[in-house]
């Protein structure tokens, strides 16, 4: 049942990438405010699944570090989709585990070994062989983006400083620490900066944004909801060296069929090799 649940989470993660990417395909504008739309609706999620609602001033600092991650993370893959490859954006931000490791080996003195140097070189190689296209007659080399390259690093810092947060929250505060509360708790205060930020920013076309956006917002929501529902929850049954990379193999795997059917992205073969390189890395890092 639990690999089950995982295969599930795995999935509305790329469910969640095809509505951003379809937000991005029908609405220019508004970035900041969907984003705030969709914190809101999977704050909504949490809301409905919490049961104990008992606040403990111990809960501010997972929540505040949660939020404020959540909102970079959603903002700025939704701003790397927009101007890059939907593929390459979904195998970097994938990589995102990599700030949870480090944390483990940094602050909780977790051992390195063979398998995970050996990802880390596995994981420049296929970096390199995923952005790399040679150039010929008919298909000159791909425009390299630095606007991209910020976005998609600022999401890969978001996403893993999430990740970092749940796993480090109950070493620090214990098992029974109520996450569930935290991440509503999160998902408010993420809410609220991103709709600032939008007004602030004067970026969005508010009918557009909610006439095209609204939709969208509350089923990718609803999906992170569930994603961040379930990563807490399979916590407790299944070990990170099994849980992370397949859910982040799962990820990579699973939005190339439509970056190649709906997207009509193409890859030549270096880079379908650092796609395959890309999931091999994942799993030794997490070895």
């Amino acid at each position: 049942m639990n690999y089950l649940l995982l295969f599930l989470t795995a999935l509305f993660i790329v469910f969640q990438k095809v509505i951003q990417d379809r937000y991005n395909a029908k609405c220019r504008s508004g970035v900041f405010f969907f984003s705030g739309m969709i914190s809101f609706f999977a704050m909504c999620f949490f809301m409905a699944v919490n049961r104990d609602w008992t606040w403990s001033n111990e809960l501010i600092v997972p929540a505040v570090s949660f939020g404020l991650s959540y909102a970079a993370a959603t903002v700025f893959v939704v701003l790397a989709i927009k101007c890059g490859s939907l593929a390459k954006t979904t195998l970097i931000t994938s990589y995102s585990l990599l700030v949870p490791a480090f944390a483990g080996l940094v602050i909780l003195r977790e051992p390195i070994g063979i398998p995970m140097i050996a990802g880390m070189i596995l994981l420049v190689l296929s970096l390199w062989l995923t952005n790399h296209r040679k150039k010929t007659s008919d298909a000159p080399r791909e425009k390299f983006s630095l606007k991209w390259l910020v976005f998609v690093l600022l999401g890969f810092v978001g996403n893993g400083m999430c990740s970092t947060v749940q796993k480090l929250a109950p070493h620090y505060l214990g098992a029974d620490v109520n996450l569930t509360l935290s991440t509503i708790v999160a998902l408010g205060l993420s809410t609220v900066v991103l709709i600032a930020a939008s007004f602030l920013t004067k970026e969005t076309d508010l009918k557009t944004t909610l006439r095209v956006g609204g939709p969208l917002s509350l089923f990718c929501g609803l999906f992170n909801g569930a994603v961040n529902y379930l990563a807490i929850y399979l916590n407790q049954f299944i070990p990170a060296s099994v849980m992370f990379p397949v859910l982040s193999a799962g990820e990579l795997i699973l939005v190339v069929p439509y970056a190649l059917l709906v997207r009509r992205e193409r890859f030549n073969a270096k880079q379908w090799a650092g796609f395959a390189v890309g999931v091999v890395s994942v799993v030794l890092l997490n070895l």
